[in-house]
């Protein structure tokens, strides 16, 4: 959450880079040095891991056993709220905003398991080693704000206009809004990124990533870019709201200004660690899923569809599908048609699939459709295998393509516990989880 407002910080220092010996002493001072980064190559892609505090004294329980009490680091006792790894490319000029669910599950130093923000109690060292451990990506620094920065930079901005589908009321988060297009400032514009209890912790970084967008373009907008005296009022709250290690000098950012005059926040895509929540607490990453997308993103590759977080609503009167049955079983298929309409889905046709000795279901997308069949797997089959359509399906329309296995039956269709060891679960997850459709948008 406080880390998505990071990257705005950094955008509008980067923004002022005309500015250059105004700023120079506001970024230098808040440099710290950080012996975990990699050394940045100058012509190459640059990580900036991006990290919002919430300064709380508790500790989870599951970090306690992990909580080193010896710490001299400036962070001991805090958890990070929001992890997020920001990877730029400038030769592209564009670049990727990794989300790391807060619960996320990692080794931990001495044996066992805990969530990854719980690396801030050591340190930002100790934070950033954790994510280099897990993703493979080399840190090359880092940046991280608080609360109060969020609100400060915030306000400066005048806030941006979020629509909410419906009233909404937290009293843990202090969220209060009614049905329609609202400006959010100060606490509100904290709230609604930071409450976690009334929909999930993926809703929470789609919340996230849609307020950074909406910030971003707030500040690349020319009614900011061209008036100097907000550009000055931004910088100063920016360098001085917003924490970094040294080597994320001014040099660097007005070198990466330069690569990115033209940024504009299409140039941003928004992943989340390929990954579902456990009953115990923590939330599992696909291992599979994960790598692919980290690969990518090390390589220089074009990323694969995984982690990417749906914000637009899905539900069954907008899922079409086909169903076919891939067991030897007959009339499989017109059962789970009859059980699909019955719930709003169109069914397009039904049939038999290539070949009938399909172990288990899967649900396959046709082109552009990944998150409506994600949705459909979720929420009637179990958890299934989500997967591009093979050409050996001959099959082009509507949305998904169900392949019906062995392991189908009509009565039997919940989904199945979190823990599946399925190497093939839904990335993502893409969609918003069962009963968690999403209430907000831009206006």
């Amino acid at each position: 959450m406080l880390g998505t407002l990071a990257l705005v910080a950094l955008v509008m220092i980067v923004a002022g880079v005309a500015l250059f010996f105004h700023t120079r002493a506001l970024v230098d001072r808040n440099g710290a040095a950080c012996p975990a980064c990699d050394p940045f190559q100058a012509q190459g892609p640059m990580n900036v891991l991006v990290l919002g505090s919430d300064s709380r004294a508790v500790l989870d329980p599951q970090d306690l056993q992990h909580y080193d009490p010896n710490a001299t680091d400036r962070n001991s006792g805090q958890r990070a709220d929001s992890v997020v790894l920001l990877h730029i490319d400038p030769t592209a000029a564009k670049a990727v905003a990794l989300a790391l669910p807060r619960d996320l599950r990692v080794p931990a130093p001495r044996g066992g398991y805990q969530k990854i923000n719980g690396f801030y109690n050591q340190g930002i060292s100790a934070m950033v080693k954790a994510v280099h451990d897990f993703t493979g990506l080399p840190v090359n620094h880092y940046v991280e704000v608080n609360f109060n920065s969020f609100r400060t930079i915030t306000n400066a901005l005048g806030g941006v206009n979020v629509r909410f589908t419906r009233k909404v009321l937290d009293t843990d988060s202090g969220l209060n809004q009614p049905a329609g297009c609202n400006l959010l400032t100060g606490d509100q514009a904290l709230a609604f990124v930071r409450v976690r209890h009334i929909d999930s912790d993926y809703g929470r970084i789609a919340r996230q990533q849609l307020f950074v967008k909406l910030m971003m373009e707030k500040v690349l907008s020319a009614g900011t870019l061209l008036n100097p005296q907000k550009v000055v009022s931004l910088i100063n709250l920016g360098a001085g709201n917003v924490g970094h290690d040294s080597g994320l000098g001014l040099s660097t950012m007005s070198s990466m200004a330069l690569r990115f005059r033209h940024f504009s926040s299409t140039d941003l895509d928004f992943r989340v660690v390929p990954s579902l929540p456990q009953p115990d607490g923590y939330v599992v990453a696909n291992t599979a899923q994960s790598t692919a997308l980290f690969t990518a993103m090390r390589t220089g590759h074009p990323l694969p569809d995984y982690g990417k977080q749906g914000v637009s609503a899905v539900d069954a009167s907008n899922v079409a599908a086909t169903i076919l049955n891939g067991t030897k079983l007959a009339g499989v298929a017109a059962q789970a048609r009859t059980s699909l309409e019955a719930k709003g889905y169109t069914v397009v046709k039904t049939g038999n699939a290539d070949r009938s000795d399909y172990a288990a279901t899967v649900v396959y997308y046709t082109a552009g459709n990944q998150q409506k069949a994600q949705f459909l797997a979720t929420q009637l089959f179990g958890g299934a295998q989500v997967q591009p359509v093979p050409a050996a399906l001959n099959v082009t329309a509507g949305d998904a393509v169900v392949v019906l296995g062995k392991d189908y039956s009509p009565n039997a269709v919940a989904p199945k516990s979190p823990g599946s060891t399925n190497p093939l679960l839904p990335a993502g997850p893409a969609v918003v989880e069962p009963a968690a459709q999403p209430w907000f948008s831009a206006c």
